[in-house]
């Protein structure tokens, strides 16, 4: 069952005001963050929007990469953590799915594990990234990453949907205006230790799909703006 939003506004105040998430190193994140943007052809010193930034982590990488962020969740005691802990970065309380930011401000708008998409309604998650677009420059591009074991199934230990590989080919919303790269299954760490090229194209995608394993698949979409 889908969660209100201030059900899920509740479950995250909670869960960054204790331990919260466990990232991957700052070294191999910074690998994995440089592979999204070459793949999606944005260069330093552009505008990243991080949609969902928790408390702030992704943000502080691409900051480091020599990117101009601004980071935005609807916590906000998400929110409030991030301004302590990287005060030269630009955190707001935001809703993704209201955003107020004029039409091309961002080069780049990413996206990671954010709870819109937690759901099988297709045309709420096509109207979410229609919207993401809006806000997205000419030539720029919206990076849209979840996670998947395929199974068709809610997690073992959450309440997140793990959607299925013919879902996953139906994310790309249909008459928007951009082109699509992807969508891609791969991991962080062929991200980190592959070239983008290789981390993220129709072979490494077929492979992990045949895997006869469950884990956690990384899902990457690339809608790149007219």
């Amino acid at each position: 069952m889908e969660q209100t939003p201030q059900q899920i506004i509740d479950y995250y105040d909670t869960f960054y005001a204790g331990e919260g998430f466990t990232y991957y190193p700052p070294d191999f994140t910074r690998r994995v963050l440089a592979s999204i943007c070459a793949r999606a052809g944005v260069r330093p010193g552009a505008r990243v929007l991080d949609v969902g930034c928790a408390t702030g982590y992704y943000s502080a990488i691409f900051a480091s990469l020599g990117y101009d962020v601004v980071g935005i969740d609807i916590s906000e005691t998400g929110i409030r953590k991030a301004r302590e802990m990287y005060p030269d970065i630009r955190f707001e309380v935001q809703d993704a799915t209201a955003l107020p930011y004029g039409e091309g401000m961002f080069d780049l708008v990413f996206a990671l594990g954010v709870s819109v998409a937690n759901t099988q309604d297709m045309q709420k998650l096509h109207h979410w990234l229609r919207h993401l677009l809006h806000v997205t420059t000419a030539g720029g591009s919206v990076a849209f990453l979840g996670g998947s074991d395929l199974s068709g199934r809610d997690s073992a230990t959450s309440t997140w949907y793990n959607h299925t590989w013919e879902e996953i080919r139906h994310f790309a919303p249909p008459d928007s205006g951009a082109d699509f790269l992807g969508p891609w299954l791969t991991h962080f760490r062929l991200m980190k230790s592959l070239p983008a090229v290789f981390a993220m194209n129709g072979v490494t995608t077929s492979l992990l799909r045949i895997l006869p394993v469950h884990f956690q698949r990384r899902i990457v979409l690339l809608l790149k703006n007219r």
